[in-house]
């Protein structure tokens, strides 16, 4: 059951990924970084107060810097709609790396998403007072033509409506239409405890061979599981048949019922743990 859901609920991180995006024919509208960008002022928590063509709720962006390599990371967190409908708590989150392709632009990066087929994206903050407000743009080029994206952020839930007004704008200058903006509900948001079904994450990790076979394996063994639970059962009910009919035969042999039973039935699971260690050596 944990694997199934678990399934469902990165196949619906996909399916949001795919559904923040607005698509175009052509190439990407530039759309020009903010002077001087300082991804140190910059780093920690954003709540999104409004975001391109969604209609889950309680997003945020966390921008993170490895202290060891220097390497950049965002981690996108929300509630998805579909299990808000339903009256579900959920979390999950989604991971993706940052890399700076031009020092000299510093607010111009680049981003990749674990599930993105279509590889890297542009991903621009075009505005920013490091303190309040913020805004991102990113756009990827496919088949044909592109994707786009935007988003406007504020350190808190909430966010005055003069710095929304000014930030859409400015993207409006640059080509892009603002009315692609859906407005995000910080309202009722909670934090589910990380052993939760419905608390996912999606990182660089998540679809590594390890993890894979980690995923097979418990597969694996939840159907030799199965597979030994129900020949137990049928055991038990040829037991009970066995000492039906030799209670009410007496002049059958004794034994005779008790050797056809010894060979359905399992007993304590002699062969259990042999079938689980085949399945480790073949994974």
């Amino acid at each position: 059951m944990a694997i199934k859901t678990s399934i469902v609920m990165v196949f619906m991180v996909w399916l949001a990924g795919v559904h923040c995006h607005t698509y175009y024919l052509g190439s990407c509208p530039r759309v020009d970084p903010v002077n001087d960008f300082d991804m140190s002022k910059f780093l920690g928590r954003w709540y999104v107060i409004q975001k391109f063509s969604t209609a889950s709720s309680c997003w945020t962006y966390d921008f993170v810097r490895n202290k060891t390599d220097d390497s950049l990371k965002i981690v996108q967190s929300r509630d998805h709609v579909a299990l808000d409908t339903v009256g579900l708590d959920n979390n999950y989150r989604y991971t993706g790396t940052l890399d700076v392709p031009d020092l000299n632009r510093p607010g111009f990066m680049r981003v990749r998403f674990p599930m993105s087929l279509a590889g890297k994206a542009d991903y621009v903050v075009f505005s920013t007072d490091y303190d309040n407000y913020a805004a991102i743009y990113s756009c990827q080029s496919i088949l044909f033509g592109h994707r786009r994206s935007a988003s406007i952020l504020s350190r808190r839930p909430t966010l005055d409506q003069p710095y929304i007004n000014k930030i859409r704008t400015k993207l409006d200058s640059f080509g892009v239409d603002p009315h692609d903006f859906s407005i995000i509900d910080h309202t009722d948001c909670k934090t589910l405890p990380s052993t939760s079904l419905l608390n996912v994450e999606v990182n660089q990790n998540t679809f590594s061979t390890g993890n894979v076979i980690n995923v097979a394996k418990d597969v694996g063994k939840t159907v030799v599981n199965g597979v030994v639970d129900v020949a137990q059962g049928v055991g038990t009910i040829v037991n009970r048949l066995a000492n039906s009919t030799t209670t009410n035969n007496a002049v059958a042999p004794a034994g005779n019922a008790n050797r056809d039973v010894e060979f359905v039935t399992v007993g304590n699971r002699p062969n259990e743990s042999a079938f689980l260690r085949r399945i480790e050596e073949n994974f």
